[in-house]
């Protein structure tokens, strides 16, 4: 029962931040979510993933090819997204 509390939890964490980002604009295209970590998030690439970067509400945590991967925590879940990365086109 534990791992089910555990699991309905976190729905619930991602249910919230679901509506959050829909009011703040971004568009989710996925979750995943396993019992070893936190639930993670999803969106399309957005401005604002740009302003997160900026003020240090987001990171980049990875880099493949020209694309960079930027992440942001809200209400327990991690927040992804990918974009393309112009400065490496050069």
């Amino acid at each position: 029962m534990k791992k089910n509390r555990l699991i309905s939890n976190n729905i619930n964490a991602v249910n919230k931040a679901v509506t959050i980002l829909s009011n703040e604009e971004f568009t989710v295209i996925g979750f995943y979510h396993d019992s070893l970590s936190k639930p993670t998030i999803e969106i399309e690439h957005h401005p604002k993933c740009n302003k997160f970067i900026a003020v240090g509400k987001a990171m980049y945590y990875r880099h493949e090819g020209y694309y960079r991967f930027g992440q942001f925590e809200l209400n327990g879940c991690r927040v992804i997204w990918k974009e393309r990365d112009i400065s490496r086109l050069h």
